[in-house]
């Protein structure tokens, strides 16, 4: 959060602090001044309190700071670098943490890269930070380079600050940004002959940021193509959305050299997604900085949108994107038209095959005609055997939630190769939809729910006044499972656990369970449900959801445990508290709601007759008590 630049306690007032505060400060400052220095007569001197008032102001001892910066004018959408050479004349090490930009420069100028490893700071009024992690050793040197776009025109003033400490050690810089040079062609001269038509920097990496262990990582990258000037982006599915993960931000790199890796200069959000597809359009939303973004000012041109459905057997075509194996830079890949692949409901022309061999970072990217026109997005999807094709399939997120980061969750696939072009007719009707301000994200991940009724014949009614139906009750280090009071209560005393409790002696065939669940003592993570078991078969079926919104069912069959629908994310789930909890175990599958909205249907039949029961885990806490204070089973 920006600091009021008046504010005394400001980072940026640190070398000022007597003159920046005011006459009241002041005079309050030179009264303290007074009182310590006859307090503490004959204990500091004033030489002494002078000394100690050095060590807050002036430069930092041994630091020495040269900026080196662009003396002729720059026009508008000319890159530019500002140098900083820092030395060290000192006796000490010197940690450099932070080096400090003026919000003049960053209004009207754009960072591309830095040579060093940093990232944006916090703004504080005149100056925003950006924070470094090097040492600079006695009589050693470092260099930091700043490179720029120019987005505007107008004289640039302000103060570059190097902190070390309580001091800093500022240098100031004058900038003149003049309007942008226009090339003009005379009118008796021919255009240039029209060849080939590249247009690498409308080609942009989408990276999907998600929160694991407390930060925002980096966890995957596609490519996607910039359709219109006010920064609509067409890409992927499934490069901007997982079933089983939450993406909490997008960035967007341009490429500003093609023979450098994109820089990171927007983020973006999600406006119309099919899973079904596998394509989105994503929207810029602020560079990030947060400020309002000018692609025309930064030279960068939409594509134009061509039609698929003109294409031939045989039909050149390039392809571009970023290709995540080998590489981080943009490529440029050539093939042509080899066929055609129909799909339901899609039609005969769902997928364009091509000779290319397309890496898989370039899902999402542009194919285009040599005129570089965009007819088609690479599509992962269609590549065939998807698993086959994958060289790098990470672990992100524990999606199974038993605590451990492994190959038992859901991965998600960065590498492989394509072959397969989603045409840009099917994604027509998306990128209408974005233009008009529509937001519709369609697959498993968006609760459209549909409500259902789980019932039949009531056969069991039980408010847990006794234990007249022989409920498994127990109690172990692990923790305890009791009745009292007209509940069923699960306690757990250890991370990681998981408890079951079942009638013993009762049987069902195609059971329908629901029970009213509510935590007593919640952990914030707590997982509960349902339970369907025969264990003469060696079959236990786990219908859990938790507190914190994910919900799944688990099956194991003796020898592993299977995820018949793995630990999946639901708003749905986590802005509920009233838990009524249904679940069906039968010859046509299995089937889980929450509140009369179903969550998940799996065909997994089940021919022989059932135990029911309900369970509750915990994950990273313990500490966990859940009753059940009802449960009813009703069959065909």
């Amino acid at each position: 959060m920006a600091q009021n630049p008046n504010d005394c306690s400001s980072k940026n007032n640190r070398t000022g602090w007597l003159v920046g505060c005011g006459v009241g400060a002041v005079i309050i400052l030179c009264g303290i001044g007074i009182l310590v220095i006859g307090g503490f007569a004959g204990l500091m001197s004033v030489d002494s309190l002078a000394g100690l008032m050095s060590n807050f102001t002036g430069e930092p001892e041994g630091l020495s700071v040269v900026v080196n910066q662009p003396l002729s004018e720059i026009s508008v959408g000319v890159f530019f670098e500002i140098g900083i050479d820092l030395s060290n004349d000192g006796p000490r090490n010197i940690h450099i943490t932070q080096i400090e930009l003026p919000n003049e420069l960053l209004a009207n100028a754009v960072v591309t890269g830095v040579n060093q490893d940093g990232v944006l700071g916090v703004d504080y009024g005149s100056r925003t930070t950006y924070d470094f992690d090097f040492v600079i050793a006695p009589n050693g040197r470092e260099r930091v380079i700043f490179t720029f776009q120019a987005i505007n025109e107008g004289i640039i003033t302000g103060d570059i600050g190097v902190p070390v400490g309580t001091r800093t050690n500022m240098s100031r810089i004058r900038l003149v940004f003049s309007p942008e040079e226009v090339a003009e062609i005379p009118e008796d001269d021919p255009l240039p002959p029209m060849g080939d038509v590249i247009p690498y920097q409308s080609v942009v990496q989408i990276i999907a940021l998600v929160e694991s262990g407390g930060r925002m990582v980096e966890a995957w990258s596609g490519s996607g193509t910039i359709i219109s000037e006010d920064g609509l982006i067409l890409t992927n599915e499934h490069v901007v959305l997982d079933p089983f993960v939450v993406v909490s931000d997008l960035l967007v790199a341009v490429t500003i050299q093609q023979d450098q890796a994109p820089v990171p200069l927007f983020y973006a959000d999600v406006l119309q997604a099919d899973y079904y597809l596998d394509l989105a359009v994503i929207k810029i939303r602020s560079d990030l900085q947060g400020n309002p973004v000018d692609l025309q000012a930064l030279g960068i041109e939409p594509v134009t949108i061509g039609s698929s459905d003109d294409l031939q057997l045989g039909d050149p075509m390039v392809i571009i994107g970023y290709p995540g194996i080998g590489g981080q830079t943009i490529t440029l890949t050539r093939g042509e038209v080899s066929g055609f692949t129909a799909e339901a409901p899609y039609g005969n022309r769902a997928f364009i095959k091509t000779s290319a061999t397309i890496a898989g970072g370039n899902s999402g990217g542009l194919a285009a005609t040599p005129q570089g026109v965009l007819v088609g997005v690479p599509t992962q999807l269609g590549s065939g055997d998807l698993e086959a094709g994958i060289v790098d399939c990470r672990f992100l997120v524990d999606t199974n939630r038993d605590g451990v980061i492994d190959e038992n969750d859901h991965c998600i696939p960065l590498g492989g190769f394509i072959n397969a072009i989603r045409p840009i007719s099917l994604a027509l009707p998306l990128i209408e939809a974005a233009k008009a301000g529509q937001v519709a994200i369609v697959g498993p991940y968006v609760h459209e729910y549909e409500e259902v009724e789980m019932g039949g014949a009531l056969l069991l009614e039980e408010y847990f006044v006794d234990n007249s139906n022989e409920w498994l009750v127990y109690s172990d280090f692990d923790g305890s499972i009791e009745i009292d009071e007209g509940n069923l209560i699960i306690n757990l005393d250890e991370s990681h656990d998981l408890m079951f409790t079942w009638m013993e002696n009762n049987y069902y065939d195609d059971p329908v369970l629901t029970t009213q669940a509510k935590p007593i003592v919640s952990t914030g993570d707590g997982e509960f449900g349902l339970l369907c078991l025969n264990l003469d078969f060696d079959l236990i079926i786990v219908f859990q959801i938790s507190e914190d919104g994910w919900y799944s069912i688990i099956k194991s069959d003796g020898e592993s445990e299977i995820y018949l629908t793995d630990w999946t994310y639901s708003e749905f789930v986590d802005q509920t508290t009233d838990y009524v909890l249904s679940a069906y175990c039968g010859s046509d599958g299995v089937a889980f709601a929450l509140n009369d909205v179903l969550l998940a249907d799996v065909y997994d039949p089940i021919n022989f007759p059932l135990q029911v029961g309900l369970s509750a885990g915990t994950y990273e806490k313990s500490g966990l008590t859940m009753g059940f204070d009802s449960f009813f089973i009703w069959g065909p």
